[in-house]
């Protein structure tokens, strides 16, 4: 009888050890001794779970919803972050669409000035700021804030739209004041032509050097690529080349006469020379709204488009979308991946 007790606790512990070892290890959070932290314009907290369809464009914000000391903000229009770290660490505020879908990385302000880095320096103080409308989306975003070192991460999700914070009974007991503020809000995009993506751009921008590695297919590549508004831009011929001999190769043609780019898919590109070049010493450059239509497969499409030093830059997510292509971000390693097969 002593003999099955102990066969069968020996049983147990193995089965317990192989338990333990088969749950996923999350990081431990930052503790607050390293850093400060506050928000501006908090409504309250949503307790309910964000649940998403499953497709491979949101498998990030998916990754994120999975671990298990995620939490959801619920913020005014325009509500501001402020971040001090005591010792230099990695900090990204990076914005969803409600389907998961990644839109890019905002630019930090640090020391009145713009920088978009994905590491704040040590006792640097640096602010965002949260926009129910942001990017030329005209849909409610998700924003991440994630920041932390070595294994201790913290993640924060806000929703900084005047809807969210409605719908919820706790934040509803806030001063009435606070709705009123927020009613503007969603009424200012009505008016904006859903079919034109480009409605929201302005038609000149500072374009910051991106900081974002890339991998395209998983292999690295170096593109000089431009931060505009927190969206990521590339030069379409750099796409071209990147992505030619893959499934969503493409070839690009230029009709002077008429100021248009035609976009062949499925076809090889033809190389002009000079892509996939690299400048060295890149700095911020003033970028002007592209007005060059574009034609992919002889349908005109509509892309957001910016003339930067004599080159049309491209958003990256308008032209994925376009060509078909998967587009992710990992915002603990700032790296964009870009699928074409």
């Amino acid at each position: 009888m002593r003999r099955k007790i102990a066969g069968s606790l020996a049983l147990t512990l193995t089965i317990l050890m192989l338990a333990a070892t088969a749950l996923p290890a999350f990081a431990a959070e930052v503790p607050a001794g390293k850093y400060t932290y506050f928000v501006s314009g908090e409504t309250g907290t949503q307790s309910n779970k964000i649940e998403l369809e499953e497709y491979d464009d949101n498998q990030t914000f998916r990754d994120i919803l999975a671990e298990q000391n995620y939490k959801i903000v619920l913020v005014k229009d325009g509500a501001e972050i402020k971040f001090t770290p005591k010792e230099t660490m990695k900090a990204v505020v990076s914005y969803y669409t409600v389907d998961g879908s990644y839109g890019g990385a905002l630019t930090w302000t640090i020391n009145g000035k713009e920088e978009m880095v994905s590491e704040v320096p040590a006792n640097k103080t640096a602010t965002v700021q949260l926009n129910s409308r942001y990017g030329g989306y005209t849909c409610d975003l998700y924003y991440v804030f994630s920041f932390g070192k070595g294994d201790e991460s913290t993640k924060i999700i806000y929703i900084a739209s005047g809807k969210a914070a409605e719908s919820t009974p706790k934040p509803s007991a806030t001063p009435t004041p606070a709705p009123a503020e927020s009613t503007p809000t969603p009424a200012q995009p009505t008016p904006t032509p859903t079919t034109t993506p480009t409605a929201k751009s302005v038609q000149t921008a500072n374009a910051v050097p991106s900081v974002s590695k890339v991998l395209v297919n998983g292999k690295s590549v170096s593109f000089e690529a431009y931060s505009i508004n927190n969206s990521t831009y590339f030069k379409l011929r750099d796409l071209a080349k990147a992505v030619n001999g893959t499934e969503k190769g493409f070839e690009v043609g230029w009709d002077g006469e008429h100021n248009a780019i035609s976009l062949t898919s499925g076809e090889a590109y033809t190389a002009v020379g000079g892509e996939l070049a690299v400048s060295a010493n890149l700095k911020t450059k003033k970028a002007t709204l592209s007005s060059a239509k574009v034609y992919l497969d002889d349908e005109e499409i509509q892309l957001t488009a910016y003339t930067i030093g004599g080159n049309n830059y491209f958003k990256l997510r308008d032209l994925a979308k376009a060509l078909d292509m998967a587009v992710t971000f990992d915002a603990k390693t700032n790296t964009i991946g870009i699928g074409s097969n």
